[in-house]
């Protein structure tokens, strides 16, 4: 397991366990649904990381139409 895979599941947990102190227990159980199988697959599909990422547009360019 690579450092990009831990960092991804110790958010995971911080997030759950922040979500669960505010007692905002459906956002809490959708962020466990969503990494359940990104945290219990990466040693059989570690591009699946990769792969289900978005990726975040670069806002610095002029002309962001082209």
């Amino acid at each position: 397991m690579d450092n990009n895979q831990r960092l991804t599941i110790i958010w995971a947990n911080t997030r759950i366990t922040y979500l669960d102190s505010l007692q905002r227990y459906e956002d809490s159980y959708a962020v466990s649904q969503e990494f359940c199988e990104w945290t219990t697959s990466f040693n059989v599909y570690p591009e699946g990381l990769k792969a289900s990422t978005l990726k975040v547009p670069t806002f610095k360019k002029e002309n962001r139409t082209g």
